[in-house]
């Protein structure tokens, strides 16, 4: 859930430019000297004093204040692994100011990083949340291989080999013996590409690679995997062999349907069966519920047993409040400019204003962290984030019960 929490932040300041070099990334190691930290930023304000640009001199100056006073705000108390602070003027227009500070408590201990660019510096954090374990498939014919990484809930295709063996049927002048000879010399050649390829790309993993699927139609993969033409490393870590129809992108999405009993333990497959059963719910009017709104209201009332979110989804809440009988009201939306700044109060019609505008999605998770609901993450680059997205607005929910 942390480690989902961290990717949807560097999501968020990934999409920040500044219009100079006035973002500041700030890693801070664990149990670092306050007087040293207190001191490295005064000195970091003084010199940004020299910065001539008007605005990126203001800019910095203000940023730097911001995380001086945000350091003052916790007594310095860093947590176990350290702090990592993101502050700057992340206005697209010119001359505008909106500066805002981010801090993280990073799942790994950081090092000491202080940078000012027109980007934050996110490098270590998108190497802590790399996934921690992997799964391999092959999946090949006589024709070509494709080889492909599990990695967490979506796949990647790394190699794609294809064989120079001649077909079945050769030109006319050459004997049928002296043809075979050829057809064998690239096949075994072909085969040995296919292994190498393998040792490139798994043995680098070691014990984070936890199985691979050898996959395809017909015999080939039987043939390969019996004769030696796997490095031991990779050939050990064989958990299965499934048919599949092809051999290309589809048919390592067959491979994971086909192995997904040997897969059980991968976040692709578990994620996968998620909704699966969460569209069988919603097709035969059971208990499942979709759409931002919908979706919110479930969780408030802790219905959701398990929540889904394509890890992209963004969506909106505002919080009105009557200010003449103190009614309050929620309203979920997809952007944030489609929340108005007023509305008309239901209980004595008099006028409902702004009092609060959040991200939605994060109190969505945090609902169901509350409530004790599961919660998948869904890779926009899965055929099941694409459909959860395109039909369902990015969010689903399987419920407990129904009202």
């Amino acid at each position: 859930m942390e480690e989902a929490h961290l990717k949807r932040l560097i999501r968020e300041l990934e999409s920040i430019r500044g219009t100079g070099t006035q973002l500041i990334s700030l890693y801070i190691p664990p149990k670092y000297p306050r007087g040293e930290i207190s001191s490295m930023l005064t000195d970091e304000h003084s010199k940004a004093g020299n910065i001539k640009d008007k605005t990126t001199r203001k800019n910095v100056q203000a940023a730097l204040a911001k995380i001086m006073v945000y350091l003052k705000s916790i007594d310095y108390r860093l947590p176990e692994n350290g702090l990592v602070i993101f502050c700057g003027n992340v206005s697209p227009k010119p001359g505008e100011q909106d500066l805002r500070l981010f801090a993280v408590a990073p799942p790994q201990p950081v090092p000491k990083i202080y940078r000012c660019d027109s980007t934050f510096y996110l490098e270590p954090l998108k190497e802590m949340v790399k996934p921690t374990e992997y799964y391999g498939i092959i999946a090949m014919d006589g024709k070509e291989a494709t080889i492909a990484l599990i990695k967490g809930n979506t796949f990647e295709i790394v190699s794609r080999i294809r064989s120079l063996a001649p077909g079945k049927h050769h030109a006319g002048g050459q004997s049928a013996r002296r043809f075979e000879r050829l057809r064998e010399i690239a096949d075994h050649e072909y085969m040995k590409k296919v292994a190498e390829e393998a040792k490139e790309v798994f043995v680098e993993l070691g014990d984070k690679l936890k199985g691979i699927i050898l996959a395809g139609p017909g015999p080939k993969k039987n043939e390969f995997f019996n004769k030696d033409y796997l490095d031991p490393r990779v050939k050990q870590k064989i958990i299965g062999i499934v048919d599949t129809g092809y051999t290309n992108e589809y048919g390592i999405r067959e491979a994971i349907e086909n192995a997904k009993d040997i897969l059980r333990d991968a976040e692709i497959v578990q994620q996968k069966k998620a909704v699966e059963q969460f569209i069988a719910e919603v097709v035969k009017g059971g208990l499942a519920e979709y759409g931002l709104k919908q979706v919110y209201r479930a969780l408030k009332e802790g219905r959701v047993d398990t929540l889904l979110v394509v890890e992209d989804a963004e969506a909106w809440v505002g919080k009105y409040k009557c200010k003449d009988c103190g009614h309050e009201e929620e309203v979920v939306v997809k952007n944030a400019d489609e929340l108005p700044g007023t509305m008309k109060c239901p209980m004595c019609g008099g006028t409902m204003e702004l009092d609060v505008k959040e991200d939605a999605i994060e109190e969505m998770i945090q609902m169901a962290e509350d409530t004790g609901a599961k919660v998948f993450f869904i890779s926009p680059d899965t055929e099941e984030g694409q459909k959860l997205a395109k039909g369902f607005g990015g969010v689903g929910a399987i419920l407990r019960y129904k009202v």
